[in-house]
């Protein structure tokens, strides 16, 4: 391996301070679980999880991964919990966000407990993501570089605030990791033990997130580096040890390969009780998400905006391709359970089309600036300094053939992995390139060598800048996942560029209750909130409006809006899923005047008349849902609109915007012409780029 000739600290020492720096990792993520409500994606993760386990039903939220759903439910089974309702109508058709927040919130279960248990086992999985890149880094670097590595990885805001949260995306790190370094190794010395290790490494990598498709190529990827190297390659049968060479490598190495295939299959099975069908109750075959949807045979209906106009920007492919085809195959033949075949389906349909917000702009297709431009926002500054030293480093040494070589399973898996991200669709979390991190932070490790040769300043300069990450970290915490460096403006500027996993997941309602708590006053609250928490249960009393996709309880819709606090989430300010989405057009205004004139005319009908359009004809209870729902979308989009270039009065957590408004503010915002709106808007640029106030958008 790559190491240097004097090592700065033992092999044993080293161990152990990685030991204690994992579980110090595992303890800052799983403790700050009590700050924070359940996250957008928890909710289904955790449900879908324990119906596994109690109902045998895999036809919840399939798409998501097996393994770590099923791993972040396993404490809830000792747990003294109400049971599903065996009559709930989710079970018809595995509607896992319904039954989840029953399962959560109202069938008297303490959903903190719960999410608390859930996320401290993939707290764990985290802590055992942090031991890998420290014995990799180690292996590679010595010591000393596997501790550069570790104690990056263990202060990550970008790991801890992931591994603090009961979702697939640490596991997917970590079994990414496992199975491409299990693959290497076996890809050197041939035993029936790492066999059996790459085989149920790929395994779990299979049943953790449906990316793992990624896993072949990269696995060919080594086995030719591999094959290029003319060492013989050492195989251990039967207690004795064999040296192949020349073609008769290929041979082996394809057994090797077809058997560790045949053990990652037999994983997948496993996951799903050795049983094809999802479920085995004859009465519950049917998915939340049809096979005519995942097999691409019913092409998407088109979402409007509250204008009419269609809301996907970008034409999308939605033909099917080689893997519906392979799917089918597959599905006709049995060869995997039904359920894993679903969600491979479902997560191909959704990666060709996802809507996404990135400075300013709303894409269903992604930009290929996403993740890099996260990665540099949300890492540490001293982070990105040492992974730039380590990655210099790497690049100087002598050997360059055993440079590369060594390099291998990294850069395989550095390069699939990120160039399939950077070109995909999938824009909407900067979580998604979770797997590349621990390459990084491996690749920071060789910062190490360095140390050799300039002690003195090299020491003293890799000591601050791990001192630095550690302190940036501690002072981030707990809000892990709303971090932003400087680099962005930090976190109060972050909403600017980034929402929704990237910063604002629904997490702070308990931050909001206690802001709320702290400022006490009698002005009315409003809350905007994208997320599947409770905020009633969170003790949050406030007036919801403009979030109707993301409120469960029934309510008086339109809301009446006054002057008061409004609390909005960020991804509910930059309006990524609302029907009023992108800048405010003339087609908004006029459709919203249009709408204005006709609540007007509705809200004074005569009690018990029909109600009509404002030509005296009918419309059906689904028409008047429909326009009373746009007209609350479009007051709301006026006011975001109002609020442009205003910065918040408070963050509460940097997710959520608090803003201070009178009743004048709100009448401006919701009643006053679109000139007197700009005019105000306008007012507040100092800058002589800012339109005027007659100005707005076309279509």
């Amino acid at each position: 391996m790559i190491r240097p000739h004097r090592e700065i600290i033992g092999r044993a020492r080293a161990t152990w301070i990685a030991v204690v720096l994992c579980g110090l990792h595992v303890l800052m993520a799983a403790s700050v679980s009590r700050q924070f409500s359940t996250t957008f994606d928890e909710i289904a993760h955790v449900t879908a999880g324990y119906a596994y386990w109690t109902a045998g039903d895999m036809r919840f939220q399939p798409e998501n991964g097996n393994f770590p759903q099923r791993w972040a439910a396993l404490p809830l089974l000792i747990m003294d919990l109400q049971p599903f309702p065996p009559d709930h109508p989710a079970w018809e058709v595995g509607q896992v966000w319904h039954l989840g927040e029953d399962f959560f919130y109202e069938l008297g279960n303490d959903s903190a407990r719960i999410l608390a248990a859930a996320r401290g086992m993939i707290a764990l999985l985290s802590g055992a993501l942090c031991f890998t890149i420290f014995c990799w880094s180690r292996d590679l670097f010595g010591p000393a570089g596997g501790l550069v590595s570790v104690t990056l990885a263990a202060f990550s805001p970008t790991l801890l605030a992931h591994g603090g949260l009961a979702t697939s995306d640490t596991a997917a790190a970590l079994s990414f990791g496992l199975a491409t370094l299990a693959w290497w190794r076996v890809c050197h010395r041939v035993t029936l033990t790492r066999i059996v290790v790459a085989g149920l490494a790929a395994g779990l990598l299979a049943v953790s997130k449906f990316s793992a498709v990624l896993f072949a190529p990269m696995a060919i990827i080594m086995i030719v580096a591999r094959l290029l190297r003319r060492a013989p390659l050492v195989a251990v049968w039967r207690g004795s040890t064999h040296w192949v060479r020349g073609g008769r490598r290929v041979v082996v190495l394809g057994g090797v390969s077809v058997v560790a295939v045949l053990i990652a299959w037999s994983c997948i099975w496993a996951c799903y009780g050795f049983r094809y069908r999802p479920t085995s109750n004859p009465d519950h075959q049917y998915y939340m998400h049809t096979w005519e949807m995942v097999t691409l045979a019913d092409t998407p209906t088109p979402r409007l905006l509250a204008d009419g106009r269609n809301a996907s920007a970008q034409p999308v492919n939605f033909k099917p391709g080689p893997l519906q085809a392979i799917a089918q195959f597959c599905r006709s033949h049995e060869l995997f359970p039904e359920a894993f075949l679903h969600g491979l389906l479902n997560v191909d349909r959704y990666s060709r089309s996802r809507l996404a917000f990135f400075a300013g702009e709303f894409r269903n297709t992604g930009w290929w600036t996403f993740f890099p431009t996260a990665f540099l926002l949300k890492t540490t500054g001293p982070a990105l300094l040492l992974i730039f030293l380590g990655t210099l480093a790497c690049s100087q040494l002598r050997s360059r053939r055993g440079r590369w070589y060594r390099l291998v399973p990294l850069l395989a898996l550095f390069g699939i992995y990120g160039s399939t991200i950077l070109t995909s669709s999938l824009s909407i979390g900067h979580r998604h390139m979770l797997p590349l991190y621990p390459v990084m932070f491996i690749f920071a490790g060789a910062a190490a060598l360095r140390l050799i040769k300039h002690r003195g300043w090299m020491l003293a300069m890799v000591v601050v800048l791990l001192g630095s990450h550690v302190a940036v970290s501690l002072t981030t915490r707990p809000y892990y996942l709303a971090y932003f460096n400087a680099l962005g403006g930090g976190p109060e500027n972050a909403h600017k560029i980034f929402v929704d996993s990237s910063l604002d997941w629904g997490q702070d309602l308990p931050s909001l209750r206690d802001w709320l708590t702290a400022h006490r006053t009698e002005q009315p609250v409003f809350l905007s909130y994208f997320g599947y928490g409770d905020p009633e249960q969170e003790g949050i009393d406030a007036v919801r409006f403009g979030d109707s996709y993301f409120d469960r309880r029934a309510r008086v819709v339109p809301a009446k809006v006054q002057g008061g606090i409004y609390c909005i989430s960020a991804t509910m300010y930059q309006q990524v899923y609302t029907p009023t989405r992108g800048a405010w057009t003339l087609s908004f205004e006029a459709t919203y005047a249009k709408l204005r004139t006709w609540v007007q005319h509705f809200s004074q009908r005569p009690a018990g008349a029909p109600i009509t359009d404002m030509q005296g004809n009918p419309l059906t209870s689904a028409e008047v849902t429909t326009r009373l729902w746009n007209y609350e979308a479009l007051q709301f989009g006026r006011l975001c609109h109002y609020l442009q270039n205003r910065a918040p009065d408070d963050y509460v957590g940097y997710s959520i915007l608090v803003y201070e408004l009178s009743d004048a503010d709100i009448n401006l915002a919701v009643n006053s012409p679109l000139a007197a709106v700009n005019a105000a808007i306008a007012a507040r640029y100092t800058d002589e780029s800012v339109p005027s106030s007659d100005e707005v958008p076309i279509d």
